[in-house]
């Protein structure tokens, strides 16, 4: 496959913090000094600096497409495809809200998500490869291999689901999941490879975090900017809701928590939510594994908040602040502490006049400074966790279990909250709510419509159809999952296109 050809090992600015070892004390991933592929492929501690450097580019300039910074641009372009978000008149991505993208095969915006997971899964299979021979003697060596093997089967795990959920039908419980899915990538062979199945990529994900929870477990590196035992239980929570297996899906969940809240990990609290999201590793401690972007690392106009803020001075935000679904901003009760991240009258004050206004803007995401869009980005929250337990034990029936991990999660978001007596699919319907409102622009919503064979339905609301393309998206209709790019397909003979 030709994305497979790009070998970046080496290339993704692998760096030292310090000179200590790594068997010692985990590195953080901040840049001080690069260091060669040899050094990192000769030892444990060489490998692990490599590891850094795939955390490190999950906020990158790499595409060289502005707003595809990495995984958050994915997480935009993610949420545009969905029923929550919308913008006043700035085009710049306007082909993610109107889906133009979906069904190109030859759009860079598609080709460049396929080659970045691609490339992810290639540098974890360069390590993994590079762990088989790299010599372990040392206790300490042997230990620290463990955890990087762990994070790295995290790593292809997490790409590969990604992919699958852009790239194929949706999985169905209790079928065969045949239709083809994307090829699964276990080497850094450039060989093509046909597509697996479905069911077969769930299996080989599904294998990958079950290893990768006990290689990691116990392991506490010195910063959130990487994989440990609580996030892999968080992916294995996620994958289970997308397989509809609920009732684990609520168990894997419920681990994450355990293991998280025993490390001092906490939801966010009422008190916190304004605190700004640029901040949320040192304001709270509810981000289990995020990006810590410093003031001076920008990435300019790749950053997530050059879009997601309602502060930052571009054009994109000047003109097109991102706003909330009326709709799902009036599920919202009058306590509810995060009606304070959306304008609804769109009349706060904005930081110069040129700023166009519009109601239900953003105020969630706010950038460091209006010159810079810098800040962390979070890809797994610990509120995230509680409202996949809610969720998952809802829908398997297990309403006791469901209400424990809902009703604490509302207690922080509103104080008023009465119990509505609500079970099964009714409780499950009122969890949804709280997801959407909860998640809003951090990439969930399209994934959610898609496991659940939910139309995409902006009719009613402040979507304006001559922007954004279409109000009603049906699940039958095109656009669900995204063409395989052209290079692909007319470069490996296997890659049929068929589903």
């Amino acid at each position: 496959m030709k994305y497979f050809k790009y070998v970046i090992l080496g290339l993704l600015g692998f760096t030292l913090l310090s000179t200590s070892s790594c068997s010692d004390s985990y590195l953080d991933t901040a840049p001080s000094q690069s260091v060669s592929a040899g050094t990192i492929s000769s030892t444990v501690d060489g490998l692990y600096l490599a590891l850094n450097g795939i955390h490190r580019k999950m906020v990158s300039q790499d595409l060289e497409i502005q707003g595809m910074g990495g995984e958050p641009g994915f997480m935009f372009s993610r949420e545009a495809h969905g029923d929550d978000m919308t913008w006043a008149s700035n085009t710049w991505l306007k082909t993610h809200l109107n889906w133009a993208i979906n069904t190109d095969g030859s759009s860079v915006y598609n080709a460049g998500v396929w080659r970045t997971y691609y490339q992810f899964i290639l540098n974890a299979n360069m390590i993994l490869e590079g762990l088989e021979v790299v010599d372990k003697s040392k206790a300490s060596d042997a230990e620290l291999a463990e955890r990087i093997k762990g994070e790295c089967l995290c790593i292809r795990a997490w790409a590969h689901f990604q992919l699958v959920q852009y790239y194929a039908k949706a999985y169905v419980a209790g079928q065969t999941n045949t239709q083809l899915g994307v090829p699964y990538k276990e080497s850094s062979s450039t060989v093509n490879m046909a597509r697996n199945t479905v069911e077969e990529v769930y299996t080989k994900i599904n294998a990958d975090l079950d290893l990768a929870t006990t290689l990691l477990e116990g392991y506490e590196p010195n910063d959130i900017n990487h994989y440990t035992e609580k996030v892999a239980w968080g992916l294995k929570a996620r994958v289970a809701l997308t397989q509809q297996d609920y009732k684990n899906a609520g168990a894997y969940a419920a681990k994450a928590i355990s293991i998280a809240e025993s490390e001092g990990f906490v939801m966010m609290t009422a008190s916190q939510v304004t605190n700004g999201f640029a901040d949320i590793t040192t304001n709270t401690k509810d981000a289990m594994y995020a990006a810590m972007t410093l003031d001076d690392q920008t990435v300019y106009f790749y950053s997530f908040y050059a879009y997601m803020s309602w502060n930052f001075n571009a054009s994109a935000i000047r003109g097109g602040v991102k706003c909330i679904n009326q709709a799902t901003y009036n599920k919202m009760s009058a306590t509810d502490v995060r009606r304070a991240w959306w304008d609804p009258t769109g009349t706060a004050s904005v930081p110069t006049t040129s700023y166009v206004k519009a109601k239900y803007q953003n105020r969630k995401f706010t950038a460091r400074s209006t010159a810079d869009p810098v800040g962390d980005v979070a890809f797994m929250r610990l509120s995230e966790m509680y409202l996949i337990a809610a969720e998952g034990y809802a829908r398997a029936g297990m309403n006791t279990e469901a209400k424990t991990y809902f009703l604490k999660f509302v207690a922080q978001r509103d104080p008023s909250y009465v119990d509505k007596g609500n079970a099964n699919t009714a409780l499950a319907d009122e969890i949804m709510i709280h997801r959407r409102i909860e998640l809003w622009g951090e990439g969930f919503r399209w994934f959610d419509l898609k496991r659940l064979n939910l139309p995409c339905n902006r009719d009613g609301s402040n979507f304006q159809i001559t922007f954004c393309g279409f109000l009603v998206k049906a699940q039958t209709e095109n656009g669900w999952y995204y063409e395989i790019p052209k290079a692909e397909t007319d470069n490996n003979p296997l890659m049929v296109k068929n589903y």
